[in-house]
């Protein structure tokens, strides 16, 4: 390496292994963090899902569905004649209750 004024009160090798050690702490914990959430893998990559899509990753009914619209337990809103879903909130929907899309159903119709 070569040598360049710091102003820090290290020594160069001093300062790059505190960075290190930094930066080690920050990803594992952001490993640990990653490994503790549940991956949506059932959601397409678009930001607005149709009501056909959250049937299928709800595995219900479309009269289901619009069963939880009129109890409020899903948001919605109406693109001309359209319904559609916002991805972020599905996922926050099974991020919440962090279990199978099947578990999550019983836990919709209960509730």
């Amino acid at each position: 390496m070569n040598e360049f004024p710091m102003m820090f009160p290290y020594s160069q090798e001093e300062f790059w292994d505190k960075m290190t050690k930094v930066v080690e702490k920050v990803v594992e914990a952001k490993l640990t963090t990653l490994g503790t959430q549940t991956p949506v893998t059932l959601l397409p990559e678009k930001a607005l899902l149709k009501a056909a899509e959250v049937c299928t990753i709800f595995q219900v009914s479309k009269p289901t569905l619009y069963e939880w619209l009129k109890q409020n337990k899903i948001a919605s809103f109406k693109i001309r004649s359209r319904r559609y879903f916002a991805r972020q909130d599905i996922e926050a929907i099974i991020r919440q209750n962090s279990s199978s899309p099947k578990n999550l159903n019983r836990h919709l119709l209960q509730s």
